[in-house]
Order: structure tokens, then C-alpha cells, then sequence
């Protein structure tokens, strides 16, 4: 059969003639060809790499390079939050923390490349055997990578003027607090509606006193001190972002979420984790901590800040107002089923927070 001429594909360069034409007549997939002439372009003009096909990951795409394996991702951060992360990352291998993948600097110097509105990142490629977090051991071990992590921020630039974790707490408390008697003045309730009013009693006064013993434990001084001495809080340290390589050690990733908070914030997130992910072994909470302070000691007054930090309701609270912005475009079934599951392990964190103060 002989097709007759098209003449619209004379509008396009030679490269996209032939992808159209190969899609036209079903020999190849146009969008996996324009996807592959997409990444060939990030890595030639971005970093003078040459590509050679790749395979998708979770995180990215792992490329074959002249210079040999690649990952390139599109990041899901700001331009000043990558800036930041790319300074933390720096620091770290700069003082001895090697298990991180540094960002590759492109041609314009910057440690990102700007493409079709899109910012893309290139790392050596994560190991991927992820840590399974399913025994305390898992934590243990990362609990030890951390205090090294940390440890390591020695000298970091100060970073006075970036919002503190019980600032961006207290908004959260208000926000609570009016969306509460936002419902009562409505005098009808929605099951959602009904879950929060069920739970306010007890998360709202946990919240406050959180808060207060945030305040009176001097939070604001020990953030003071840490960040003149170098301090950053990497707040995505969890299995995602943590792999064990094939000699055992650990590697860690996702520094894109890194703010110039104080380290306990890190700390208590990861032992709000492990109470939650293994739960049959919560009687080793005193070893996680002390595989961190093997690698980094804490003074008493930062020791105690982990109760507190562990006690705020957080993901209770920011599902809450979550939920109470979107209500208008959709209310789903599932956002209450989430809700429900933030409310049982916000229960369970209070236990968290006391076996804390009866060790401290």
C-alpha cells in the first residue's frame, strides 16, 4: 500500500519529522522518542553528557552517560530551597559525611538546570536496596547515620532568619483552634466535622502545652546557639530517603526539604517513626537514642526538647487544615479515613512523649 504525502510534516525539524512519521505509520511510540530526545537535551546542554538510553526509578531516571551512570530527577523544591540543600550537601562531604550523593554542578555553575519551566537535578544514582525500617534495629542504625549527619554540619552558615519549627506550630494551634469554632457557629456538623470536634478535647490542650514547654525549655537559645555553631534539620530522614549499600553501610537522599532548624526537630520526627513502624519493639527507644548520641551527644536542655517535640499533635493538626481548605472542592471518604488514622497514632504519640520524660 503506498501512503500519499503529508505535507504538514515539513513544518517540523528532521528529528521530528521522523518521530511523528515513525508514530504515524505504528513503528514507534512518539512520546517515549520525544521523552528520550527530551532527557538527551537536559544532560547535553545542562552538562556536556551524552546519553545513552535509561531506566525509570521511583525517584528518577537512571541514565547511561559518556561519563557512566547518571540519575536525573525533576525536583519538587524551590529554586531557593535547592540552593539551600546544595549548601548542606556540600558541608557535610566537606566535613566527612560521604554517605550522600552530591548535586552535579551544570554549565551555568548552578547546582540544578533550568529547562522548559522545569528545574532538574543530577546525582550519582541511589543504591537501591531501601532500609526496610521494620525491626529497631533498622532504626538503631539509622539513628547512629544521623548523629554522624549531624555532627557534620559543623561550621554550616548561620541561618538566623528562617522560621522555627514552634512558629510555624503556633499558626498551626490558631488555625485549629478557629476552624473548631468555625464549626460550632455552623451548628452542623459533617462526619469530618465530627471527627475533629471528637478529637479536640484531647489535642488542642497536648498542643498548647507543647508549646509552652517549647517556650520555657529555651528553644529559642539552644536554636540560637546551634545555628552559630552550624546546624540544618534534613526533615525527610525516613526509609524512602535512606538505602543500605551491599557492604551494610547506609546512604542517605531527599535533602530537597532541608531547613536551617535545630537538630532534636530531626531527632524526634524519626522517634515519632520508629514508635510508629515498630511498635512491638518500643522497649529499645533508649537504644535508637543512644546509637544518635554515640555519634552526637546532646546537652540536657536539647534532650528534654524531644518531648515536647514528640508530644505536638502535627499531622493531626495539618490534616486538619488540609481537609477544612479542600472541603469546598471535595470531600472524600478517604480524607476522613485519613484523619481517623492521624488521630489513632497522635494517640499513640503521647505515649511516646512520656516514656521520653521518664528516661530525661
Amino acid at each position: 500500500m503506498v501512503f500519499p504525502p503529508f505535507p504538514f510534516l515539513s513544518y517540523f525539524p528532521s528529528s521530528r519529522h521522523k518521530l511523528i512519521q515513525r508514530n504515524f505509520f505504528g513503528k514507534k511510540d512518539w512520546g517515549k522518542d520525544f521523552m528520550e530526545d527530551t532527557y538527551g537535551k537536559i544532560l547535553w546542554e545542562g552538562y556536556g553528557l551524552k546519553y545513552y538510553g535509561g531506566t525509570r526509578t521511583r525517584t528518577g531516571l537512571i541514565c547511561k552517560t559518556d561519563v557512566g551512570l547518571r540519575e536525573l530527577k525533576k525536583a519538587r523544591s524551590r529554586r531557593e530551597d535547592l540552593l539551600f540543600a546544595h549548601e548542606v550537601k556540600t558541608c557535610l562531604y566537606r566535613n566527612g559525611f560521604s554517605a550522600l550523593s552530591l548535586f552535579y554542578t551544570a554549565q551555568d555553575g548552578q547546582p540544578f538546570f533550568a529547562w522548559d519551566g522545569n528545574l532538574y537535578l543530577l546525582e550519582n544514582p541511589m543504591p537501591t536496596k531501601g532500609l526496610e525500617e521494620d525491626q529497631a534495629g533498622d532504626f538503631v542504625a539509622g539513628a547512629a547515620l544521623m548523629g554522624q549527619m549531624h555532627r557534620a554540619a559543623a561550621g554550616f552558615p548561620s541561618q538566623e532568619g528562617q522560621e522555627e519549627r514552634p512558629v510555624l506550630w503556633q499558626r498551626r494551634y490558631r488555625e485549629f483552634v478557629k476552624i473548631r469554632r468555625h464549626m460550632e457557629r455552623q451548628g452542623k456538623y459533617s462526619p469530618l466535622d465530627l471527627l475533629v470536634m471528637r478529637h479536640y478535647s484531647t489535642f488542642a490542650p497536648r498542643a498548647q502545652e507543647a508549646l509552652k514547654t517549647l517556650e520555657d525549655g529555651g528553644y529559642g537559645g539552644i536554636a540560637h546557639g546551634q545555628k552559630r555553631a552550624g546546624a540544618f534539620c534534613h526533615n525527610q530522614f525516613k526509609g524512602s530517603n535512606l538505602c543500605r549499600k551491599e557492604d551494610g553501610s547506609l546512604w542517605v537522599g531527599g535533602f530537597e526539604q532541608c531547613t536551617g532548624d535545630i537538630f532534636a526537630v530531626d531527632l524526634a520526627a524519626y522517634l515519632r517513626r520508629f514508635w510508629r513502624k515498630v511498635p512491638e519493639e518500643r522497649e529499645k527507644l533508649e537504644e535508637v537514642l543512644a546509637a544518635y548520641e554515640g555519634e552526637r551527644s546532646m546537652a540536657e536542655e536539647e534532650r528534654k526538647l524531644l518531648v515536647p517535640l514528640t508530644a505536638f499533635p502535627e499531622k493531626f493538626l495539618r490534616l486538619v487544615h488540609e481537609s477544612y481548605n479542600r472541603r469546598r472542592v471535595c470531600v472524600s471518604p478517604a480524607m476522613e479515613e485519613r484523619l481517623a488514622d492521624a488521630a489513632a497514632e497522635e494517640s499513640h504519640m503521647g505515649d511516646l512523649s512520656q516514656a521520653l520524660e521518664r528516661l530525661f
